[in-house]
């Protein structure tokens, strides 16, 4: 009688064991600090992104720059370097007097983006983020939408390619395939980079629309890792691809959510 309980305690460890690892492997939305999440990204086949944006990554300053923050990580990505002093210096980040220490000449500062002078060349300002009206028909939205992001990375003198996912499309297997080769190819390019616009509800993540970079992909989960920049309360995740499209295919206003592809004009 023992030997079978001992058996029958040790059947139902293993089957407790096998659901959880099955729970994992199914979910839509998986943290990549957690071990399957570190596994993915080691077994990633298109992951370079992930190593190209890491290194200037940071969270988005307030609660409505996430389509900002996004672009400035790209922006210094690609275009920071030693010798690159085409970048404009961010005198906000340091007083005239704090300055006055270093020695004649001499600035403290880096030629490098920051969150507050990408918006420079932009139409888009600081204040209509914030919720200013930007015209007549809008009384005062939060944020930018998928079209503002592209003019921005215009602005910067970037090429770029929008996509609005098709709410419509969803159930065609086709439209799917296409537009994750879409995503998977852009991951595998030389200094090509990606930016999703999606609901965080669609996730169930708090919050609503949000934008972030998408840094790799994992074949076998068939998954996406997005570089989150809300770090206050919210890790890089990987996401299941068909749960991702749905989020981007969301309306923001009058026309659905998607991507946008970023890259230096050859």
């Amino acid at each position: 009688m023992q030997i079978k309980r001992r058996v029958s305690l040790a059947t139902i460890y293993l089957s407790c064991v096998l659901i959880c690892l099955w729970q994992t492997a199914t979910a839509q939305v998986i943290e990549w600090s957690s071990q399957e999440g570190k596994s993915r990204l080691m077994l990633a086949e298109s992951k370079q992104d992930f190593f190209k944006l890491a290194p200037h990554f940071e969270g988005q300053e307030n609660k409505v720059f996430c389509g900002v923050a996004s672009m400035t990580i790209i922006a210094n990505a690609l275009r920071v370097d030693a010798d690159n002093t085409k970048i404009p210096q961010d005198g906000r980040l340091i007083s005239k007097q704090e300055s006055a220490y270093f020695p004649k000449g001499v600035s403290p500062l880096f030629h490098r983006y920051s969150q507050a002078s990408i918006l420079a060349s932009s139409t888009l300002t600081k204040s209509q983020l914030l919720g200013m009206p930007k015209a007549t028909q809008f009384t005062g939205q939060l944020g930018m939408q998928l079209e503002e992001l592209a003019a921005l990375a215009q602005s910067l003198n970037f090429k770029t390619s929008k996509t609005h996912v098709d709410t419509k499309q969803l159930a065609n297997t086709e439209y799917i395939s296409r537009v994750k080769q879409h995503l998977i190819s852009a991951l595998q390019q030389q200094r090509v980079y990606i930016i999703a616009n999606y609901a965080r509800a669609s996730l169930k993540q708090k919050g609503a629309g949000h934008f972030s970079p998408i840094v790799a992909y994992h074949h076998d989960s068939d998954s996406f890792l997005v570089m989150d920049v809300s770090n206050t309360y919210q890790n890089w995740v990987w996401v299941n691809s068909q749960a991702l499209l749905k989020a981007m295919a969301t309306m923001d206003v009058n026309k659905n959510r998607g991507f946008v592809i970023v890259e230096e004009p050859s």
